[in-house]
């Protein structure tokens, strides 16, 4: 026993005198959370960008303003980035790299799954023609957006209705998640193009939630390992 305690002692001393990292890795707990708020983020901004700008067109019978494209990277980076302060993270230059780096990683995702999500439906039937939209790939679609968002609103609704321990995050996701749904609703309503609503929310929004996984593992890969103090 003494030669152990005596083999740990020196370990320690070696530890302190080379500055050797000792914390373990271990991954955010939040990351979930954190991605499944940037993806609804991401996509209400989208959304309220592209109200606004169709508003503003409509006011100045301005037709195509040709600013169609300006929602897009306001989503993909801004969604990440809200989540992340309200989150109350620290924003340096690392994470915004992270969060370039993300979004376009998430792009290519967001392009694979398309593509799988198009073969995937050429062997299962719609419930609904073709002619009519395609309802069986929106459908596919939803229900993966469902089970990406089951979790984080059930932990929502279960704070908010108890301890409260983070009432605003909490708040701003069911807040968000009732607007996407009252407007993806409507749409479908509405009809025509505007029917696909929800499809075109996720273009933003998938992209943002892989960045807000690789801010959030950048920050956690900086931090797996802390130095001992020199004495």
């Amino acid at each position: 026993m003494e030669a152990a305690a005596a083999w740990v002692d020196g370990c320690v001393e070696v530890s302190e005198m080379t500055g050797t990292l000792q914390r373990p890795v271990v991954a955010s707990r939040e990351r979930a959370y954190l991605a499944a708020d940037a993806f609804l983020y991401a996509a209400m901004i989208y959304l309220v960008v592209g109200v606004v700008l169709e508003g503003i067109a409509y006011l100045f019978s301005a037709g195509e303003m040709g600013l169609g494209g300006l929602g897009m990277p306001l989503a993909v980076i801004g969604g990440p980035l809200l989540a992340w302060r309200v989150y109350g993270r620290h924003l340096g230059w690392r994470e915004l790299v992270a969060a370039v780096v993300g979004a376009i990683l998430g792009g290519a995702v967001l392009g694979f799954a398309f593509f799988a999500l198009f073969a995937l439906t050429r062997f299962i039937p719609s419930p609904v023609p073709e002619e009519e939209g395609p309802w069986g790939k929106i459908i596919i679609a939803a229900l993966a957006v469902v089970a990406f968002l089951t979790k984080p609103v059930f932990v929502a609704v279960r704070d908010l209705a108890g301890v409260k321990e983070h009432a605003r995050r909490h708040g701003l996701r069911l807040a968000v998640v009732v607007l996407g749904l009252i407007a993806i609703i409507a749409s479908v309503f509405v009809g025509g193009e505007t029917a696909e609503l929800g499809i075109f929310l996720l273009l933003p929004a998938v992209p943002a939630a892989v960045a807000a996984v690789a801010m959030d593992w950048k920050m956690a890969s900086a931090e797996t390992w802390l130095p001992t103090p020199h004495h």
